[in-house]
């Protein structure tokens, strides 16, 4: 019987008044469970962020803060190739604001990575949150629409001078916060996994994410229910999706030891771009959470502490997660088969990757282009 050492909730939308206001520090400290919100250098610097962490420090749950640096939306929001050099001067101003407001540094920083935000996927998500526009049905499969936006994005992001030189800036970063006496915590998407088996981190480029070409202290990766069970609408089920956890869990741990990977699970409300679907039952984390300790990990993440506040009994919500036991999974070698699947459809994006570039790069790719819509 293995349980959960650590929960980590993180928060994108709670503004530092607002966790005071919904005595989240309280709850974060009666549960035992950690948070990190997403903080922008306009509310490092404000009166809030200050009084939120000195309730933390009343508390004695200080370090149970973890602050997630975020830039604009026109600089990109994330921390991918591009924004590198502002997002390390943010990590920067966040320990200085730690030094001079005499709070010990935290455990660790979160360091974001995905491709930069669309600023008007942003405001289409912002509104949709706010239910001032309703979600689109999901138009036709355009296959035109598609390629066409994967040549673009080959065309702006690949790139392999920029992402070297992008890697050697991030880890010059993490060596900056190790001087501070602190870690990173590097997110990232599971796709970004699957680009290591060929030797070459075309996709991690393509996203403009150093992902595995930086040694990140600790690593995450968004395994999310909902961009598996309701993105295919059932055709994964949710004990399958609970075995791919098992299978991603195991491999991780092989990987880097069970110190270095944890697995966030999500979404209980949308993100900054998100027009998906939500899950908010705590019986589902708990046994999504019993998958990663059957595999030997014993601390994950939940996207989004926000949904949570938001259900009737948010204490009780979060105690569910933490019942969750490795005694609780069972495997089931159809279902891990299933889930070996899953991931070599993604795996075989990986080995497609060099093919797409070269006829891109080469201009072949307007020449089937032309010939398919003559047919």
């Amino acid at each position: 019987m293995v349980k959960l050492e650590r929960l980590l909730f993180s928060a994108e939308f709670l503004k530092p008044g607002e966790v005071l206001e919904k005595g989240a520090v309280e709850l974060l400290n009666d549960t035992g469970t950690m948070l990190s919100l997403k903080q922008s250098f306009e509310e490092l610097k404000g009166q809030e962020f200050k009084a939120m962490m000195d309730r933390f420090k009343d508390l004695g749950h200080d370090q149970g803060f973890i602050p997630w640096p975020m830039l604009p939306v026109k600089d990109g929001y994330y921390a991918n190739e591009l924004s590198v050099e502002k997002f390390t001067v943010l990590v920067k101003d966040t320990l200085d604001w730690y030094c001079d407001n005499d709070f010990e540094v935290p455990l660790a920083v979160l360091v974001d990575l995905e491709p930069p935000a669309d600023p008007k996927e942003v405001e289409k998500a912002e509104k949709i949150r706010k239910g001032l526009i309703k979600k689109e049905k999901k138009k036709g499969f355009d296959i035109m629409s598609i390629v066409g936006k994967i040549i673009d994005g080959i065309d702006e992001n690949v790139n392999q001078e920029r992402f070297e030189k992008a890697s050697r800036k991030f880890t010059e970063m993490q060596d900056m916060m190790h001087d501070y006496g602190t870690r990173a915590l590097a997110v990232a998407l599971p796709m970004a996994y699957e680009d290591i088996f060929d030797d070459k981190l075309l996709l991690q480029d393509f996203m403009t994410c150093p992902v595995t070409s930086v040694e990140w202290d600790m690593i995450n990766f968004m395994i999310f229910n909902t961009d598996y069970v309701a993105a295919t609408k059932g055709l994964i089920t949710n004990e399958e999706y609970r075995h791919l956890l098992y299978a991603y869990a195991k491999e991780f741990i092989d990987r880097w030891g069970p110190e270095k990977p944890s697995i966030t699970l999500g979404i209980t409300n949308l993100g900054i771009q998100d027009t998906r679907a939500v899950q908010t039952d705590p019986e589902l984390y708990k046994q999504e959470a019993s998958a990663l300790l059957a595999a030997g990990m014993r601390s994950t993440g939940i996207y989004a502490l926000d949904g949570v506040l938001e259900q009737p009994d948010p204490k009780g919500w979060i105690e569910t997660v933490w019942q969750a036991d490795s005694s609780d999974f069972t495997v089931d070698k159809e279902k891990l088969e299933m889930a070996g699947h899953v991931r070599r459809l993604f795996q075989a994006l990986d080995f497609v990757a060099p093919v797409a570039k070269y006829l891109v790069d080469s201009g072949k790719i307007m020449d089937i282009i032309r010939m398919v819509t003559s047919l």
